[in-house]
C-alpha cells in the first residue's frame, strides 16, 4: 500500500463516512499530477510529514507546486530540471518538516504507484 492509501485508510477509519471527500481528495490530486506532468515530461515528487504554508512560498518562482495531503502531510512537485535531493533538503530544513519520500517519474504512472493511488478512469 502507497503512502497516500495508508492515508486514506488512516482517514476512513478515524472520520467514517467521509469516503467522498477522501476519494474527491485522491482525484484532484491525480488530476494535480496529469497536468504537473503535461508540463513537465520528467517530474519529481517529494512528501513531507505535516504541512506548511512556508513551502509554497518557498517553490515560487521554480516552476513547483505543492498540495496538502489526506493524512496531514504534503506533497511537493518539482520541474525535472531540479536537483530533487537538494529541495528536498533545503525544504525540510527550512520547514522543519521531515521528508517521508521522494520520487522522479517520466509518466504519471510511477508516480500513481509511489503515491498509492489508483489510475484515472
Amino acid at each position: 500500500m502507497g503512502l497516500l492509501g495508508k492515508a486514506i485508510a488512516i482517514n476512513n477509519a478515524n472520520f467514517a463516512g467521509t469516503s467522498d471527500l477522501v476519494g474527491g481528495l485522491a482525484d484532484d490530486l491525480q488530476a494535480l499530477v496529469v497536468d504537473f506532468h503535461r508540463k513537465n515530461s520528467l517530474f519529481h515528487g517529494i512528501v513531507f510529514s505535516g504541512v506548511s504554508p512556508d513551502i509554497n512560498g518557498m517553490l515560487d518562482g521554480h516552476g513547483a507546486v505543492c498540495s496538502d495531503l489526506p493524512g496531514g502531510n504534503c506533497l511537493a512537485l518539482l520541474p525535472g530540471g531540479l536537483d530533487r535531493e537538494l529541495f528536498a533538503h533545503l525544504l525540510s530544513h527550512s520547514s522543519g518538516l521531515p521528508v517521508l519520500s521522494q520520487f522522479s517519474a517520466h509518466s504519471v504512472s510511477p508516480a500513481f504507484e509511489a503515491l498509492g493511488i489508483g489510475m484515472i478512469g
